[in-house]
């Protein structure tokens, strides 16, 4: 099993007092970034209430390394919410709590059609906003901040400012006021002409999703002359890997993007002869630099509110993956042998940084608020990524 402690975060004691009596709600609390979320909230002394579709999330979660010190104190709590899409489900969920992270919305490129996406990623939104806001102001704005796991692809719009390699007059340097305005259009018509795209309309998704958060404040704040709603904010990361801390029973379930690294690393890729397809533009973060971005948001509402934040470091395709694999392990001749060649160097340059003949989507923002130069690089975030899997599963020898 993985240690419980090699790969997370450590413990902040410094803020332990003051936040034993704040309950924090994070959705989705068994996914990949939001169980990163609730562990880092636990580890600096909330009390997290988590949401899932599943009564037996508790003791699957709880049963996780990292998690079973906090197995019996008490300041786990769960609720059930089976379906996020009615009005109503959450109400219970949120009462009492001083913030909430809605993580629940997770990636499923299996999905066959634009509204399969769009639905439970709106109203998923509006109902959870809904419940909070109607919370704050029946119980005098006791819960400050609302952070919604977004994504780049809610910013980025290749069809509006197609890059220079694709016939476009210059490489957009993405900032955080973008939107990607092109995709819902471009998914409905892939579906319609039977050539269905589930990554534009997951993109198009997470951009609705978002865009309706930010309505609803509008909306609300007309009716009632303020809003009178917690601070909101969006946290929009690129492909995000590092190591699981709520781990799946075997390595075929694990996340969408964590599943790429686990077929190079085995050797799957080497197999079939090729490497997995890129996921978007390819841009990278890791998963504690995700979680802690969500932190801080909800421990700076004055200062996060209204924001949205990149949480991306630079480029990293597939290719980069395999590439660094090969790296870590220079002597290890079993290593070498699984693990695709590829075409090695292609696709990023040195350092995994944002190649200069490409768009950009810099999180200077991100850095800036945590007070860091740069998130964790790629090459760190495979390493810690793979060698997990090796202490997750050595009984499959790899």
């Amino acid at each position: 099993m993985a240690s419980p402690d090699r790969f997370t975060y450590p413990v902040d004691t410094t803020h332990l007092p003051q936040n034993e009596s704040k309950t924090i709600l994070v959705t989705g609390v068994n996914g990949y970034i939001a169980s990163h979320i609730a562990l880092l909230l636990l580890r600096k002394g909330y009390v997290v209430r988590g949401t899932s579709r599943s009564d037996s999330t508790p003791s699957r979660l709880l049963s996780q390394p990292a998690f079973q010190p906090y197995a019996n104190t008490g300041r786990f709590q769960h609720a059930v919410v089976a379906d996020i899409t009615i009005s109503g489900a959450f109400d219970e969920a949120v009462r009492g709590t001083h913030a909430i992270i809605h993580a629940a919305s997770p990636v499923d490129f299996r999905l066959g059609s634009v509204d399969e996406f769009f639905r439970p990623a709106i109203e998923g939104v509006q109902s959870l906003l809904q419940s909070a806001y109607l919370e704050n102001r029946d119980h005098k704005g006791q819960i400050s901040s609302f952070v919604q796991l977004s994504s780049i692809a809610a910013i980025v719009d290749k069809w509006r400012f197609p890059p220079v390699s694709e016939g476009g007059v210059e490489n957009r340097a993405y900032t955080e006021d973008d939107w990607n305005l092109s995709g819902e259009a471009i998914a409905r018509k892939s579906e319609s002409d039977g050539s269905f795209l589930p990554m534009v309309a997951y993109g198009a998704s997470k951009a609705a999703a978002e865009r309706s958060m930010w309505t609803f404040i509008e909306t609300a704040a007309q009716s009632d002359g303020e809003w009178v709603g917690p601070a909101c904010t969006a946290i929009n990361p690129g492909v995000v890997t590092g190591p699981p801390v709520n781990w799946p029973d075997h390595p075929d379930a694990l996340n969408t993007t964590l599943l790429p690294v686990w077929n190079i690393w085995s050797g799957k890729c080497k197999a079939e002869g090729r490497l997995p397809p890129q996921i978007g533009g390819a841009t990278y973060v890791d998963v504690r630099d995700v979680a802690s971005l969500h932190v801080w948001a909800i421990e700076h509402p004055q200062a996060s509110r209204g924001q949205r934040y990149f949480a991306t470091n630079g480029k990293a395709p597939p290719q980069g993956i395999a590439d660094t694999i090969r790296k870590l392990y220079p002597h290890d001749d079993k290593v070498k042998e699984r693990i695709i060649l590829g075409e090695s160097g292609r696709g990023y340059v040195t350092a995994f940084g944002w190649p200069g003949d490409e768009p950009t989507c810099k999180a200077t923002k991100a850095y800036q608020a945590l007070g860091v130069e740069r998130f964790r690089g790629f090459e760190e975030s495979i390493a810690d990524t793979v060698e997990a899997f090796r202490m997750q599963w050595p009984e499959l020898g790899l």
